[in-house]
């Protein structure tokens, strides 16, 4: 913990449970992705595959926006909120690469996010919000190691 941490309110319960779910949409594509493959169903692995790459964008975006209000908050410099709309120019454009390149780059995103938001972060931060950014964060770079097998398995 950081010694800016101190002064802040602690991490909500609701926070943690939330934030866990989120993992939820993640699982839920690979395992369809992972059903379509073994049905050899082209058109389900196609849905899966960007149900999981879409909602990677839009949570890897979320990321960004979650930086943003930690800026805001503390009145950052103008170069904190540079870093808070990076997630989502980063994002995007993963979504029109092929689909192996898309997942990497979107795994490659969250794990930039992550070392920002706690290795390179000088934000004040909710006690716990960087124990739990990292475990959530493991998570789903996880789940991109799992995607980029499927997506090579399906290419």
């Amino acid at each position: 913990m950081k010694l800016q941490d101190l002064h802040q309110p602690p991490l909500p319960r609701a926070a943690h449970w939330l934030t866990w779910a989120g993992l939820l949409p993640f699982l839920g594509a690979l395992l369809a992705w992972g059903i379509a493959l073994w049905l050899a169903e082209p058109r389900g692995v196609a849905i899966a595959a960007r149900a999981f790459l879409v909602y990677s964008a839009v949570i890897l975006s979320f990321l960004g926006g979650l930086r943003w209000g930690r800026a805001m908050s503390a009145g950052a410099p103008p170069s904190a909120y540079v870093l808070a709309v990076l997630p989502s120019l980063w994002a995007y454009p993963a979504l029109f690469l092929p689909r192996p390149w898309a997942v990497l780059a979107l795994g490659v995103g969250f794990a930039l996010a992550l070392w920002f938001d706690t290795r390179a972060d000088h934000l004040p931060a909710t006690p716990g919000f960087r124990v739990l950014r990292s475990r959530i964060s493991a998570a789903v770079i996880a789940a991109h190691g799992l995607a980029l097998g499927l997506a090579l398995g399906s290419a």
